[in-house]
């Protein structure tokens, strides 16, 4: 009888193997994941639309299972196309987060996992589909993982920029021509922005989904942690410190900045996404695009990528935005 019992516990798994039903994650389950961050400017097509292919050209090379796309205007499509049929990692998706038309599609998502569930759009605040959108994906091991692309509001008067003209009056000799207070002030519309998105929108999109988050994209202002008074006398800080407000509001919710997981050190490694541009001739390093992580996530590395692939030749960057790609190691 045991033997029966045994041999009849064989079949039905095997036959459960053979059609191909994915068995439950179990705790110590794992997945890999490389994410990339990236505001493309202007759907890639800067400062000729010939800049697009190449773009997409580095878009492959680094074989993202996660893209978060930026300012993708256009090009959702063919990225999703060129993902799937050159960078030899499976099948692609790509959701369009921004439901407007082509040319006003600001946020897509790309991946390679199957897409399980869309959230809702962002109701009741400041933060629309423009800002914030994401979906669930089922990853190997039957695991899930929530994935949102983020683009926070620009404003002018900009945080950076008085930031940046701050360092060069000190440099240079002279009094800060802005208050700290000024400062902060300019980043108020980010911090209203990530906090609807942190304490209303994403508990309410979730609806009690405990997967791990992923929430990448362009933040438009500096990480509080990297301006504190302990950094101010890194390079290009000029003993100047500010208690900006947005990302903390992030990481008081218990996501991890990755980039800066990977990279402690401040002053060694500053991570500057704004600008790779000639144009932004800026003396401080701003960086401003950024994965966030919450849940069982670990941090393997995370890289800034803002030179041109070398089969390219000479020329600018292919955005004014530097890529951020992280690779990780999700826990179920």
């Amino acid at each position: 009888m045991r033997l029966c019992k045994a041999l009849l516990t064989a079949v039905l798994l095997a036959s459960t193997a053979l059609v191909g039903v994915a068995p439950t994650a179990q705790a110590g389950d794992h997945e890999r994941v490389r994410v990339l961050t990236w505001n493309i400017f202007h759907g890639g097509r800067e400062p000729t639309p010939d800049n697009l292919n190449d773009l997409i050209d580095q878009v492959i090379d680094l074989e993202p299972d996660v893209f978060f796309a930026v300012e993708t205007y256009g090009s959702g499509d063919l990225i999703t196309d060129a993902l799937t049929r050159r960078a030899h990692n499976g099948r692609y998706t790509g959701v369009r987060i921004t439901d407007r038309p082509a040319g006003q599609d600001n946020l897509w998502l790309f991946t390679k996992y199957e897409v399980v569930a869309t959230y809702p759009k962002p109701q009741g605040g400041p933060v629309s589909d423009f800002n914030l959108g994401g979906v669930r994906v089922r990853v190997p091991h039957d695991g899930e993982l929530n994935l949102f692309a983020t683009w926070l509001t620009y404003t002018d008067p900009w945080d950076g920029y008085l930031i940046d003209e701050n360092a060069i009056d000190r440099r240079d000799g002279r009094e800060p021509r802005h208050s700290v207070a000024a400062v902060v002030q300019a980043e108020r519309a980010q911090t209203q922005y990530i906090t609807d998105i942190v304490q209303n929108q994403l508990p309410r999109m979730l609806g009690g989904n405990t997967a791990p988050v992923l929430l990448g994209g362009d933040f438009n202002t500096l990480p509080g942690a990297d301006w504190t008074p302990s950094q101010a006398d890194c390079p290009n800080h000029f003993g100047l410190s500010y208690p900006l407000t947005a990302t903390k509001v992030v990481t008081d919710a218990g996501f991890v900045d990755t980039f800066r997981a990977a990279n402690p050190d401040v002053c060694a490694v500053p991570g500057r996404t704004w600008s790779p541009l000639p144009t932004e001739k800026l003396i401080t390093d701003q960086r401003i695009d950024f994965l966030f992580a919450k849940g069982n996530v670990e941090t393997r590395a995370t890289r800034i990528v803002d030179q041109r692939m070398r089969r390219h030749g000479p020329g600018v960057f292919y955005s004014d935005h530097a890529a951020v790609v992280s690779d990780l190691k999700v826990r179920w």
